[in-house]
């Protein structure tokens, strides 16, 4: 990904997650840690199973995810705080599994953003968030969204 603006790049990681980024939610670091920040209470208050759409519900401000409506909750949180590193701290490279779990600590520390134990291990099972030049990072959304189904089904 090129150096640019925060929002070009967080855009342009979730684009390469495939998932949509609506500029009214996640134009600045501080917009986009904001509803980060929203999504996460809403998450912790609703569980790791619940969807995007179940959390818009369960909030004011983020109807723009309408789109992503069907998948996990915890998939899109996922893409986004791996958006939100990878937008906001061009220096921090992540290029292995192994550096994922650290780098979101670090990054939540600085930010003061709780990231409950929840999302540890989900952005464990999903590194891609976060590796710019995973081989998983294209079917990320698809992934999501039939995990998301399959919990409709279950």
């Amino acid at each position: 990904m090129a150096c640019g603006s925060f929002s070009k790049a967080f855009e342009a990681n979730m684009a390469a997650l495939g998932l949509p980024a609506p500029t009214s939610l996640f134009s600045s670091v501080q917009a986009a840690t904001g509803n980060l920040a929203t999504m996460l209470s809403a998450l912790k208050t609703l569980g790791p199973n619940a969807t995007v759409a179940e959390l818009i519900g369960a909030t004011t401000g983020l109807e723009a995810l309408g789109a992503v409506g069907a998948i996990l909750a915890a998939a899109y949180c996922g893409a986004v705080i791996g958006s939100l590193i990878v937008a906001a701290d061009a220096a921090m490279v992540c290029t292995s599994t192994t550096s994922a779990i650290p780098s979101v600590q670090q990054w939540a520390m600085r930010n003061g953003v709780h990231v409950p134990p929840s999302m540890y291990s989900f952005i464990s099972r999903h590194p891609e968030v976060l590796i710019q030049n995973s081989a998983f990072r294209p079917s990320y959304a698809y992934r999501m969204r039939k995990a998301a189904a399959a919990k409709a089904v279950a």
